[in-house]
């Protein structure tokens, strides 16, 4: 019996046909698939900057690691269905950088590489920009969300919503959770001031009160930030109506934690967090185990992009995953499954390797595309248009530490429910 998957894209396939969308590449190819004569299996390459070391590297060895098992799924796929295509990533480690993004991307652009899809947060993917669109290279990244590169006509699409909405969602879960004063510490780059400007805006609007601290990213110790922050509450009352938001990566968030649990403003609020904390990265063994009693302690918050309702794909995903690698997907993994299987299906039904070609058919398929993560309908800039988001909270369990999911934010109705 044939897959989901395979029902799923056969569906879709026949979907286009019907639409009279599909031009002579795919049709040339269908045909031959149905002959008998032997033909030459076309392999395409794809691109993919990954974090593999530094201090970021838990984030790109997952999307690695997620790209190497849906690249094998959807070999299987045109393999079995004698579609005479297949796929192979080229994994270029961006260090965690945007030095080190630059320096692969223009590696596998060097390598003639037109199409990639990768592990790229905002810093890196605005440091690329300039080059990937100079040279016509279709890149999707799967973890940048900035609202600065909502940029339209361009070369660079995105698996998630801009942070525009994530911003909004923040400003909504915390007003709704009964605190109206918060400090909000956060990383000044693209991706951390993007996420401030849009609580901040949203927040304001509701009636709250934001104390702002823009911190210098990746830096050895935060405890002069940290010593700030805890003025800052004291400032704002360190009352049941205050908070602290903060918008980090969870390498500097460690260091950030190590210092405020031994602060007795700091550790007696809440605290709230966008996405970036949602990884493995966050808890033991990557983090040191007073960190997560901190964390448990303060009921650390916050919103991650994930559809409400988990879609067969994404059970499918989650459980092949965690049969190859022994753990389970926490951050990006879904997103990277979702792009590739997009990505390849372009390649496939345009049966030509040009950012061009591929952007446009990407545009036409991702509009009509549901994925493990949802729906993949983009707007014109090329980012994911409508959006759900997981809130989730940091909670002790028998075996350790974890992140449970207590409600979540419907993006069509634009509603937050925190579950009983």
């Amino acid at each position: 019996m044939p897959s989901p998957k395979t029902l799923i894209v056969v569906a879709l396939i026949i979907g286009l046909i019907i639409g009279g969308i599909i031009g002579y590449g795919i049709s040339s190819m269908l045909t031959t698939t149905v002959t008998t004569v032997p033909v030459t299996v076309k392999e395409y390459v794809i691109g993919m900057p990954a974090d593999l070391t530094g201090e970021g590297a838990d984030y790109g060895i997952e999307v690695r690691d997620a790209g190497l098992l849906t690249i094998d799924e959807i070999n299987k796929f045109m393999s079995d269905n004698g579609i005479p295509v297949k796929f192979r990533l080229e994994i270029e480690d961006s260090k965690t950088t945007v030095e080190g993004a630059v320096a692969a991307v223009q590696s596998l652009g060097g390598k003639g590489i037109k199409v990639i899809v990768g592990h790229l947060w905002s810093g890196q993917l605005n440091g690329i920009k300039s080059y990937v669109d100079s040279h016509k290279i279709f890149t999707v990244s799967v973890s940048s969300t900035s609202p600065a590169l909502s940029i339209p006509n361009d070369y660079i699409f995105r698996m998630q919503a801009p942070d525009s909405i994530q911003g909004k969602v923040l400003a909504h879960l915390i007003w709704e959770s009964g605190y109206k004063k918060v400090a909000v510490i956060y990383r000044n780059d693209p991706y951390g001031s993007g996420v401030f400007e849009y609580f901040n805006g949203e927040f304001s609007k509701l009636g709250g009160t934001v104390k702002p601290l823009a911190y210098t990213p990746d830096q050895p110790d935060y405890s002069s930030e940290v010593l700030r922050l805890s003025t800052m509450v004291k400032e704002l009352g360190a009352d049941k109506e205050t908070a602290v938001l903060i918008i980090a990566f969870n390498y500097e968030a460690i260091k950030m934690f190590g210092k405020a649990r031994l602060d007795p403003t700091l550790s007696g609020i809440a605290w709230f967090s966008s996405e970036s904390l949602k990884g493995p990265g966050i808890l033991p063994p990557a983090s040191p185990p007073e960190v997560a009693e901190f964390l448990v302690k303060v009921k650390l918050t916050g919103t991650y992009p994930a559809s409400l309702t988990e879609t067969a794909l994404m059970k499918e995903f989650n459980m092949k995953f965690k049969n190859k690698y022994g753990r389970e997907p926490k951050a990006y993994g879904a997103y990277t499954y979702d792009a590739l299987w997009l990505v390849a299906l372009s390649l496939a039904l345009t049966n030509k390797y040009d950012g061009d070609s591929v952007r446009n058919m990407y545009m036409l398929l991702a509009n009509r595309y549901v994925g493990a993560t949802g729906p993949t309908t983009l707007d014109k800039s090329g980012d994911r248009a409508l959006q759900d988001y997981q809130i989730w909270q940091v909670v002790k369990t028998d075996g350790g530490y974890d992140f449970k999911i207590i409600g979540g934010w419907d993006g069509t109705t634009n509603k937050l429910t925190i579950y009983g």
